[in-house]
């Protein structure tokens, strides 16, 4: 009796528990889909393959083997989804995740939301290889652009995704050379800095032209969202999230 008493309140519990968290899971995901997160990893998982083929064709085969091997497992599209999400539920509390779904949801949300995404297609990313175009602008829009840079994690996402890779590539080629040579660990680490710094001046050009739809009144908006309590906060989360995705 006891134990049928016992076993009944732990599947309650269970049961109360699952019911709390099932609806902010869903939430959760609907806020990675709506933000274009699920875009944008479905748009790396692109760049890593085109990087994945141009390894195999410059690298000794056993090398680029080893580095696909390791490369497709550590970024394993649905095992990075489950990362990112989960990272967005613990970061994000109930007003801040249904703030920023309310954002996402909205016409803005969506057109910024389109611009973001195509910037980060694989065919934007190889025209702008060669160098954003240089976008005329007014001293206010200017502004805009500044305050926006101040708060999106556009370097921070830069970052992470470069040194991810390069540190794959690193491990891949230690385990290749064994005992007969070491390439420092910390060496992709390094860069980072130096990274960061070639990437800030381009900055407010490649969100002029990122958000070049966007006109003025509609990049305003978007810029006072990115400094409300909620916008931080998804910004913040977002940025973590893209890392622990990065970085099992």
């Amino acid at each position: 009796m006891r134990h049928t008493l016992f076993s009944a309140v732990r599947t309650t519990l269970i049961s109360g528990l699952l019911a709390l968290s099932l609806p902010a899971l869903a939430n959760t995901n609907e806020l990675y889909v709506a933000s274009g997160l699920q875009t944008h990893q479905a748009h790396f998982q692109q760049a890593l393959k085109k990087a994945q083929q141009r390894y195999a064709a410059q690298l000794p085969a056993a090398v680029a083997d080893n580095l696909m091997r390791q490369t497709s497992e550590r970024f394993e599209p649905d095992r990075m989804h489950a990362r990112a999400a989960a990272t967005l539920q613990v970061n994000l509390n109930d007003s801040e995740l249904d703030q920023a779904l309310s954002f996402y949801r909205s016409d803005l949300g969506q057109r910024v939301v389109a611009a973001e995404t195509r910037a980060t297609s694989p065919a934007e990313v190889s025209a702008m290889q060669n160098g954003v175009p240089l976008m005329q602008a007014s001293a206010e829009r200017k502004a805009v652009i500044d305050r926006l840079a101040s708060q999106l994690p556009a370097l921070d996402l830069g970052e992470e995704v470069s040194m991810a890779l390069a540190s794959m590539a690193t491990q891949s080629a230690n385990q290749m050379l064994g005992g007969l040579f070491q390439i420092p660990d910390g060496l992709a680490t390094q860069q980072r800095g130096a990274l960061r710094a070639q990437m800030e001046p381009n900055l407010p050009q490649t969100l002029l032209y990122v958000y070049r739809d966007l006109d003025d009144n509609q990049l305003k908006s978007y810029a006072e969202w990115s400094e409300s309590e909620s916008g931080r906060a998804f910004f913040k989360a977002a940025n973590a999230a893209a890392h622990d995705a990065l970085n099992p």
